[in-house]
């Protein structure tokens, strides 16, 4: 029995516990795909384990097949991981797991010693037919150009695999196969990354470290017999993936952290402390270049209405159809924030002149002069604005709200007053 296996089995039973604790806190498909293939990497190096244990035979051949299986379908595992997570479930990854028997059989063959070619041939060509099914389902969440691109790549991988068999390299064919497989996930991973962070650089780099293991270590056999490396080395790229993917989900953890803590959780848009730190660049940039600036201040008429009568879920619903109205007005340079209740401001960055901020401000207020139908209701709200321009209305960010504020809320008492007279 090989002992040095077990300090690799303790280390992945710690991880695969590492991952299962991450996902009672996070039911993201892409994780629990995670933990699927770190489970099956244990049973790999159990396999392992249990092969060294045995005399050769039937049963040792067995728990080989078992192994070097658990590897691709582990590969498997986290090439789907990185697909459209919007599009993966776990009745997909079976049905991509299920494509993969056919080379699962290839692996088992050579496990088992099968010399004839034609068994290898013929499983190729079933895992060829089966793979090039599972990238062209439109569920893969790819457009034509890129199913295209997979149906090629994979023709070429089993291409290549047939070419080995045909000239009997079937233990060549087994480690390329396997390279190909952990270099596909290293690409899926690198693209199913929302942005390319360190982390995901890093844990991209180590997969294509793992995918390398072995082949090199096929060349070493063959060239370098007298180079004995140590097993660490060897499994070094795989623990350094799963650092790679811990560290991954602390980065995209710590940027939803700081998104949330910049943005309004019901509309999306930035929000006071989001606004006040824009307005403060935008004056800093006005101020060197000699631009200048409109802040607004928006207030809807009538909100509290909408929520005694018709209930908080149709007043959200409100704000959020509000929130997309004003962004479809405003310029592609302009910020837009919500900055609690009914209340909004907007920040007008390199405005000409006057008159083309009181322009802005009344194509936004004219936004929501029709009606709003929203869960059945037919709803009436109007918007009160309020503009300050820098450099003539204020020098700093606290003048110019208040300004605008205050303009704002002018604007609303009008409003009341012509409501009234009629």
């Amino acid at each position: 029995m090989n002992y040095s296996l077990i300090p690799d089995f303790l280390a992945i039973s710690g991880l695969v516990i590492v991952f299962g604790s991450l996902l009672r806190h996070s039911r993201q498909t892409r994780l629990r795909s995670w933990l699927i293939g770190w489970i099956m990497i244990l049973v790999h190096i159990f396999a392992q384990i249990v092969n060294s244990a045995l005399a050769d035979g039937r049963a040792a051949d067995a728990a080989d097949a078992v192994s070097v299986s658990m590897l691709l379908f582990t590969a498997t595992t986290f090439i789907w991981a990185g697909n459209d997570r919007r599009l993966a479930g776990s009745r997909d990854l079976f049905m991509m797991l299920l494509a993969t028997l056919p080379e699962a059989a290839f692996f088992s063959c050579q496990s088992f010693n099968v010399d004839a070619d034609a068994p290898y041939l013929a499983l190729t060509a079933l895992g060829l037919i089966s793979t090039i099914w599972v990238f062209r389902g439109r569920r893969t969440g790819t457009d034509s150009s890129q199913r295209l691109g997979r149906v090629i790549g994979v023709t070429i991988v089993y291409g290549v695999q047939a070419i080995l068999v045909l000239r009997g390299s079937i233990d060549v064919a087994t480690t390329w196969m396997l390279f190909a497989y952990y270099l596909a996930a290293a690409f899926f991973f690198l693209r199913g990354a929302p942005r390319a962070t360190i982390g995901v650089v890093f844990t991209t780099v180590c997969f294509v470290a793992w995918a390398a293991v072995f082949p090199v270590s096929d060349l070493l056999d063959a060239f370098l017999p007298s180079v004995q490396l140590e097993r660490e080395i060897w499994n070094l790229p795989k623990f350094l993936v799963a650092t790679g993917m811990i560290f991954t989900l602390l980065e995209e953890n710590m940027g939803k952290a700081e998104h949330l803590s910049m943005h309004d959780a019901l509309t999306g848009l930035p929000n006071r402390r989001m606004f006040v730190l824009q307005l403060e660049a935008a004056l800093l940039h006005a101020r060197e270049v000699g631009s200048q600036i409109g802040v607004l201040v928006l207030d809807l008429n009538g909100f509290k209405s909408v929520n005694d009568n018709y209930g908080h879920a149709v007043g959200d619903e409100l704000l959020c159809c509000v929130a997309q109205r004003l962004s479809s007005i405003l310029r592609g340079g302009d910020t837009l924030a919500r900055m609690g209740g009914d209340e909004f401001a907007a920040i007008l960055p390199n405005l000409p002149d006057r008159s083309t901020g009181e322009k802005i401000a009344r194509k936004l207020a004219a936004s929501l002069d029709s009606d709003l139908e929203l869960k059945a209701h037919r709803l009436v709200t109007r918007l009160s604005v309020g503009l300050a321009l820098y450099p003539d209305d204020g020098k700093d960010e606290l003048s110019l709200f208040a300004l605008a504020d205050r303009r704002m809320y002018e604007d609303k008492s009008s409003a009341r007053t012509v409501a009234a007279g009629d």
